[in-house]
């Protein structure tokens, strides 16, 4: 039993259903429905970021449902799972996240950015307290645990990571705003990691995003919900 004297339950990675589930919930809550159907996969192979909204062709040209899709990390959520009691809410809050730019991409007809739109958005569906979504994804040690070097964008807050130190900040740009690169301390050198669900992060405008910890009852409740 836990403080709120509900029984602990072990959290575990939602099925492909629980996902799609997921993103219909937050299309009412937050988009009023307007969002068109859009797969949302575990992937296996994306350790750069946790989460990523891909299309094949641009905003204007782009159509279908297979055209685009929202891929969240496999190996990143694992890794979150074992350090954190906050995974449900990381998982909305990526998924939050990747539908902002779905909306920029499918009704702003514009390619996805952090911009002022999404900045908007984002504080926007802060304000109802159930969400915690930043301007880029933070789960750095995650990221590094599976390379042995990455570079963060000071822009846009893309991460690269790398087996080897084959990206120079002097020569290289960011792949998705050109801003410049910076690299992130390696995992042998964090004296002590962040812990997820307690830190406040500020976006690159100076927009302070909500509160990223939640109660761990109301997450045992969505696990229940859409398992």
């Amino acid at each position: 039993m836990n403080q709120h004297g509900i029984a602990e339950t072990t959290w575990t990675l939602p099925t492909p259903d629980g996902l799609q589930k997921r993103w219909q919930y937050l299309n009412e809550r937050f988009f009023s429905g307007s969002l068109s159907p859009i797969a949302v996969q575990w992937s296996s192979r994306l350790t750069s970021s946790v989460g990523m909204f891909t299309s094949h062709g641009g905003p204007r040209t782009c159509s279908g449902q297979g055209s685009r899709n929202i891929r969240l990390s496999l190996p990143l959520f694992v890794r979150l799972v074992e350090r954190t009691p906050y995974a449900e809410q990381e998982l909305l809050n990526t998924i939050a996240h990747e539908m902002i730019h779905q909306w920029q991409f499918d009704l702003l007809k514009r390619r996805p950015n952090h911009g002022l739109a999404f900045l908007r958005k984002m504080t926007e569906m802060n304000r109802s307290g159930e969400l915690a979504i930043t301007a880029y994804h933070s789960l750095e040690q995650e990221v590094m645990a599976l390379s042995r070097f990455a570079w963060r964008c000071t822009d846009c807050g893309q991460i690269y990571s790398r087996q080897r130190k084959t990206i120079r900040p002097s020569h290289h740009r960011c792949g998705v705003c050109r801003g410049s690169l910076q690299a992130l301390v390696p995992p042998l050198s964090m004296v002590e990691s962040r812990p997820v669900g307690t830190q406040q992060h500020l976006s690159d405008r100076g927009h302070a995003s909500a509160p990223r910890d939640r109660p761990i009852r109301e997450a045992q409740q969505l696990t229940l919900q859409w398992k």
